[in-house]
């Protein structure tokens, strides 16, 4: 690992210790995403990073998602957000499973279809954030349009504004469910082929539940997740998809992280160019 990397992971856990001084996290395992440094121990997760309104809303989220039932387990808030300079985190509890983050569809098919089923089903807590509120909510669309768009290739700028009006037509005639907001394999845990448990809730929202078939479109293909939904609700599906990496790109430039507005924008115009936007056609 690069001094950078071995700097990072030693802040991480200085704010830890700072916040937390009860755990030992000398030992705790070190993992870095793209809005959180986490420290993982046996008894508690640490999420912690350098926008403090995005660590408040979470927390918020996270006590709303402890008082719906799901059949699976989700991360509880163990603490108040906390700060230390600089940074600020909380702590969630650890999940227990195993972790398959390249499970065959064939195999977790009929678990993703039962998972999907009980969040749409659950009874919605007054106060869940709306769609997308984590790359600019009601105002992702101006961000896109007045930030992203002049740094794409001429030729894309107008694919890139027709698949954000997309969503935004679609999103009008669809249900609002309970949403995880990036479900799919890299956020499930298994026990004994079942979901034992499903992490990362940062985009929990209100919305169409379509949200969450996106991310498996992605990985699987149209053709297969045509399986588990309905014409109309993949429809809207490939719709969302179609914006992924414009959300995570503007996602970046709020956060001020244009590495990941760069590569995420390299995305889209990677997929645009292959006409995959919609539909990789994976396996």
């Amino acid at each position: 690992m690069s001094s950078v990397g071995n700097r990072l992971i030693e802040s991480t856990k200085d704010h830890a210790a700072a916040c937390w001084p009860e755990y030992d996290w000398t030992a705790a395992r070190y993992r870095h995403g793209a809005f959180h440094d986490v420290l993982v121990l046996p008894e508690v997760v640490a999420r912690v990073t350098t926008d403090a309104d995005r660590v408040a809303r979470e927390h918020r989220t996270a006590l709303l998602l402890s008082g719906i039932e799901l059949p699976f387990a989700v991360p509880k808030p163990l603490s108040e957000p906390r700060s230390h300079d600089g940074r600020t985190g909380m702590l969630v509890s650890r999940l227990d499973g195993q972790f398959h983050p390249d499970i065959p569809w064939a195999e977790a098919a009929s678990e993703f279809a039962e998972a999907l089923d009980a969040l749409a089903a659950a009874v919605l807590p007054p106060g869940l954030p709306a769609p997308r509120v984590w790359c600019g909510g009601d105002q992702w669309p101006a961000v896109v349009m007045d930030h992203l768009v002049p740094l794409l290739p001429k030729d894309l700028r107008d694919t890139a504004a027709e698949v954000v009006a997309a969503v935004i037509v679609t999103e009008f005639r669809a249900p609002v469910r309970l949403v995880h907001g990036d479900f799919g394999p890299h956020n499930l845990l298994w026990r004994d082929g079942r979901i034992s448990g499903l992490f990362d809730w940062d985009h929990l929202c209100a919305g169409d539940p379509a949200i969450d078939l996106a991310p498996l479109v992605g990985i699987y293909g149209a053709a297969h997740v045509a399986e588990i939904t309905d014409p109309a609700t993949l429809n809207r599906a490939m719709t969302h998809r179609a914006t992924l990496s414009l959300q995570v790109a503007a996602a970046g430039e709020l956060a001020g992280n244009l590495a990941l507005r760069e590569h995420a924008l390299n995305n889209f115009v990677t997929r645009a160019r292959a006409e995959t936007l919609r539909d990789p056609g994976t396996g």
